[in-house]
């Protein structure tokens, strides 16, 4: 999947375009659409967090938690207590938003509470 054009794109809260900007969720069903793995569009901010807290799967949300990083997987982290999704572009790297805009981050420097995979309806 080829990401580099999405790196500095502004941040936006609720954000889903490149244009416009992203938040965490955005870019991550940007970089799931790209990779030919659409993901639902939940249209409410971080639908991880309570994926993370729900024993396991959440109806209308079509993932499935799997263990360990793998490229093409989403991962979840923790941000000062809240959830924070990414997108995983190699074994070591995520493409995540912050506030100065989408960037890529070694997965070491994050605090993960786990790995999703998109499942196909």
């Amino acid at each position: 999947m080829i990401f580099t054009d999405l790196i500095g794109a502004p941040y936006k809260a609720h954000g889903r375009s490149k244009e416009e900007g992203f938040d965490c969720y955005g870019l991550v069903l940007e970089c799931c659409k790209r990779a030919g793995t659409p993901l639902v569009d939940l249209d409410y901010h971080s639908p991880f967090f309570t994926l993370s807290q729900a024993d396991g799967a959440k109806p209308n949300l079509n993932v499935k938690e799997v263990p360990g990083p793998k490229p093409g997987r989403i991962v979840e982290t923790d941000y000062k207590g809240k959830s924070h999704v990414g997108y995983m572009v190699d074994m070591n790297n995520v493409l995540h938003t912050t506030s100065r805009g989408v960037r890529l981050s070694a997965l070491a420097a994050l605090k993960v509470r786990g790995f999703y995979e998109v499942v196909k309806a």
